[in-house]
C-alpha cells in the first residue's frame, strides 16, 4: 500500500538509545519533539496497513481522494474526522504530534468509516483501551489460526467477530 505523508515524517529510531541507563521510557530526539521509543515501535506495527495519519492529514486525504472520484462529501473532511472521533467510531491514538488513526478503518473515497469496524468497535471497546485495541487489528489472533483482524476482516468478517467476542470474553470476563 503507498506510505501516507505523514508516515515520512516519524523520526528514525537512532541506532542506539540516547538514554540507556535511564529506568524510565527511553526517548530519542527528532527536530521537533522528543519521542518514547514504545511509541515508534507503536506506529511501525500499522506500517503494513496503511499507516497512521493524522486528523488533519486524514482530512486532506479524504478531501482528495473524494475530488480524485469525481465528488465531494455532505460535510467538510475536517467535520467528518471530529464527529468520528466524538461518537468513537474509529480508533484515535494519543501520540506526541497529537491523535494519530490507522488508515486501514477508512475507505478514503467514499469518505467513510469500512463498515466492518462498528461491530468490532461495538465488542471491543468495553475490554481495551485505544492502544490495545489499535494492535488488537493488526497483531496475529489464535482464534483467526494466526491471521491478522485488519487483514481477515476483509475477507471473513464473521470469524474476526468471534474472535473480538472470543478475546472481549477473555480479557474481561463477559
Amino acid at each position: 500500500m503507498p506510505r501516507a505523508d505523514s508516515e515520512s515524517r516519524l523520526p528514525a529510531v537512532p541506532s542506539r538509545p540516547t538514554q540507556a541507563t535511564a529506568p524510565r521510557p527511553i526517548l530519542t530526539h527528532s527536530a521537533n519533539a522528543v519521542v518514547p521509543l514504545h511509541w515508534l515501535s507503536t506506529a511501525a506495527a500499522f506500517s503494513g496497513t496503511g499507516g497512521l495519519v493524522s486528523g488533519d492529514d486524514l482530512a486532506d486525504l479524504i478531501r482528495h481522494r473524494c475530488e480524485a472520484a469525481g465528488w465531494l462529501p455532505d460535510s467538510e473532511p475536517v467535520s467528518l474526522v471530529a464527529r468520528w472521533i466524538v461518537t468513537r467510531s474509529v480508533i484515535s491514538l494519543d501520540s506526541p504530534w497529537g491523535p494519530m488513526f490507522p488508515l486501514f478503518q477508512f475507505d478514503l473515497p467514499t469518505a467513510s468509516v469500512v463498515d466492518a469496524m462498528a461491530p468490532l468497535l461495538a465488542e471491543l471497546t468495553r475490554v481495551f483501551d485505544d492502544v490495545e485495541l489499535a494492535l488488537w487489528f493488526v497483531t496475529p489472533n489464535d482464534w483467526l489460526g494466526g491471521a491478522r483482524p485488519v487483514h481477515a476482516m476483509q475477507h471473513s468478517l464473521p470469524a474476526v467477530l468471534q474472535a473480538a467476542r472470543a478475546d472481549r470474553f477473555v480479557a474481561g470476563g463477559w
